[in-house]
Parts: structure tokens; sequence; C-alpha cells
């Protein structure tokens, strides 16, 4: 699938560059923005214009704006937003992940 859809906020690199959806891969990526914006209250990527915007994702450049989060679940966001889809967490790994294992 190749065809861009939902909103750009949570689409993932691969998309952006035209590679095509990467199946579940894809899918961790956008469970990282939600997993930011459920943390921070905002999505991780802010800019004027739609080419800046992709450019954002494409290099996978956000920060925590100032917001003290634990160790793990940085450690979670970045991992399941990391631009290479081969690095990227697996739905199984992230499920595996310290932050998600804490009770």
């Amino acid at each position: 699938m190749n065809e861009q859809c939902g909103t750009p906020a949570y689409i993932a690199p691969e998309l952006i560059s035209g590679k095509g959806y990467r199946g579940f891969k894809s899918d961790m990526w956008s469970a990282g923005v939600c997993l930011y914006v459920m943390l921070i209250g905002t999505v991780p990527f802010r800019a004027s214009t739609m080419t800046e915007y992709n450019d954002l994702i494409m290099k996978g450049q956000y920060d925590f704006q100032g917001e003290v989060l634990s160790p793990e679940v940085i450690d979670l966001i970045k991992k399941l937003m990391c631009v290479s889809v081969t690095k990227r967490l697996s739905a199984e790994e992230a499920l595996k992940h310290p932050w998600l294992q804490k009770t």
C-alpha cells in the first residue's frame, strides 16, 4: 500500500518516503505517536508547512518539551518512533518493554 491515509501526525516515515506501508512496523510508529500524545498532550512534530512537517518525521526530530518522564517510557517512545523500520520495535517486543512490564 502506497497511499497515505489518516492524520499526518501519525504517518510513519516510510510512507512519506514512498516506500509504502511496512505492515505492523508502520503501525508501531503510530502507536509511539499515540503514547507521546497521551503523556505530553500534543503531537511530537510541529511545523509551519507540510514539507517541513514531513522533514521532521523523516528525521525523527522531536523532543519531550521539558516534560519529566521516566527513562523507561522515553526509551519505549524512542524505540517505537525509530525512523529505521528494521530497528523499530514490533508489537511483541513493545509488550515486553520494561515500562509496560511495571505493575
